[in-house]
């Protein structure tokens, strides 16, 4: 009985190891169902200088192909030690390129350490990640896939390895670089052009701004009022003159503008604790965040611990820390923590402005949609 016992557990540790090895092989159960003509992604970078910076270095020009081949490798779970995860599965789509969950689900089931932040506009971007941790998009994009808890590709040759045995990359590769070499740096620079094709600038807001802030309901606009007296512009700012007409100022984007991308060029510690278990960026602080799509961004902060938006509102309205380094926009003249207190009536309406920067058009395009699932 023990021989025949030792037998099947030897037999399932074999076929445990052989599946496996097997997961870190290519797998093409689909290819992916690309159009005839290729969508047109050049058309995205013509956003009449509503963009206040841009980090598009000059060896790595947008291409329709060059974007295209980056739209499958984000959809494509191979990029994944066993073939289980994509880029994608952080950052979805109908979610405005974020995850619905505080901390995502790595390769092997692992949560990761922080939570998804939404990815659109980045092409306004100088840092990148909640830390801040790398200042480039081309090496940003990559970073995922080599963490062990992610995506767990450590090992950038064998994934160039594993590439090359699957069909439909050579071919892609070949209308973006001109050559059917599959290598890292193509990879960086595919999925850096998709990523900056990814435009969010078609919300109630925008046509709102071009027109004098005329479209607004009652509520909104009272929101608007609010948002700027109470402080928040101070973080999330937007381009252009005479912003809500306040004093006819001029108004730049900084941190992460609200509006038109936003540099990202500000991190801050915004006093959700006392005491910071995770440093960020370094004392507690961490990237300022766009607020477009707030409605499908969920849960909030770099850790999730926010479910609703009016969780974050009432962060900010009653529950500031003191923290040692909190940030000083959000300090009153004595160092205390600056809480807005506002009424009812006005934390409504600074949710229904919020919701103004809501970008239906991002969710449905199917030119950002996973092309394997068409």
């Amino acid at each position: 009985m023990k021989h025949i016992l030792r037998f099947l557990s030897l037999s399932a540790l074999v076929l445990l190891l052989v599946q496996c090895s097997d997961d870190k092989n290519p797998t093409e159960l689909s290819q992916p169902n690309l159009p005839g003509v290729e969508y047109d992604y050049l058309s995205t970078q013509d956003t009449n200088g509503q963009f206040f910076s841009d980090n598009t270095p000059n060896d790595n020009q947008m291409t329709d192909a060059g974007a295209t081949l980056g739209r499958v490798l984000f959809y494509d779970k191979n990029l994944s030690i066993n073939n289980t995860v994509s880029c994608a599965s952080c950052h979805k789509q109908e979610l405005a390129f974020s995850d619905n969950v505080a901390k995502s689900v790595g390769f092997g089931g692992v949560k990761t350490t922080r939570n998804s932040p939404p990815i659109m506009n980045m092409r306004s971007s100088n840092f990148f990640f909640w830390d801040f941790s790398e200042s480039s998009l081309e090496q940003q994009v990559v970073t995922p896939i080599a963490n062990h808890i992610e995506m767990g590709m450590e090992d950038m040759d064998f994934l160039i390895e594993k590439l090359n045995g699957v069909g439909y990359y050579n071919q892609l590769f070949k209308k973006a670089f001109n050559t059917t070499q599959i290598t890292e740096e193509g990879i960086s620079k595919a999925m850096a052009q998709f990523l900056r094709s990814i435009t969010s600038l078609n919300s109630r807001f925008d046509v709102a701004f071009e027109n004098n802030m005329d479209g607004l309901t009652a509520l909104e606009t009272l929101g608007s009022e609010v948002f700027m007296e109470s402080g928040c512009n101070s973080c999330h700012t937007v381009m252009g003159n005479s912003f809500f007409d306040f004093e006819n100022s001029t108004i730049s984007i900084v941190d992460g503008g609200f509006g038109y991308g936003g540099t990202g060029t500000a991190t801050a510690n915004i006093g959700l604790d006392i005491h910071s278990a995770d440093q960020g960026a370094g004392n507690g602080a961490f990237k300022v965040p766009s607020l477009r799509n707030l409605a499908f961004t969920a849960p909030y902060m770099h850790d999730g611990r926010f479910r609703t938006i009016d969780e974050v509102i009432e962060h900010y309205n009653t529950g500031v820390k003191a923290h040692d380094n909190l940030d000083f926009r959000l300090k009153d003249i004595n160092g205390n923590p600056l809480r807005l207190n506002l009424t009812p009536v006005e934390i409504n309406a600074l949710k229904a402005f919020l919701m103004t920067l809501t970008d239906t058009e991002l969710l449905e395009d199917p030119k950002y949609s996973d092309p394997f699932e068409i």
